[in-house]
C-alpha cells in the first residue's frame, strides 16, 4: 500500500511492503515513538508515539517508560514478521 505523508523537509511515498518499522525511546523528548524506515535509507520517520499515561507529566513518562518500550518493540517485531503486507 502506497502512504503519502506530509512531513516538513521530506516530499514522496513508501511502500508498506517495502519499510521496517523500529521503536526509538528519547529520554530527553520524554516519548516512545513508532517509526518506519526504508530498506535504502538510514531516515526513521515517526508514525505513531506510545503513551501509557494520561498526565503529560515528565514523571509520569519515567514510570511507564519501560513498558511503552516494550511495547513498542513487540508492535514493531509483528509488523516486521508479518508475512503479508497491504
Amino acid at each position: 500500500m502506497e502512504i503519502t505523508p506530509k512531513w516538513d523537509l521530506c516530499e514522496g511515498s513508501f511502500d508498506t511492503k517495502d519499510v521496517k518499522m523500529t521503536c526509538v525511546g528519547s529520554d530527553r523528548q520524554g516519548s516512545i515513538v513508532l517509526g518506519v524506515s526504508e530498506p535504502h535509507c538510514s531516515t526513521i520517520y515517526p508514525v505513531a508515539k506510545i503513551k501509557l499515561f494520561s498526565r503529560d507529566l515528565y514523571v509520569d513518562f519515567k514510570e511507564t517508560c519501560d513498558d511503552a518500550k516494550k511495547l513498542g518493540d513487540e508492535i514493531a517485531r509483528r509488523w516486521n514478521e508479518a508475512e503479508e503486507k497491504l
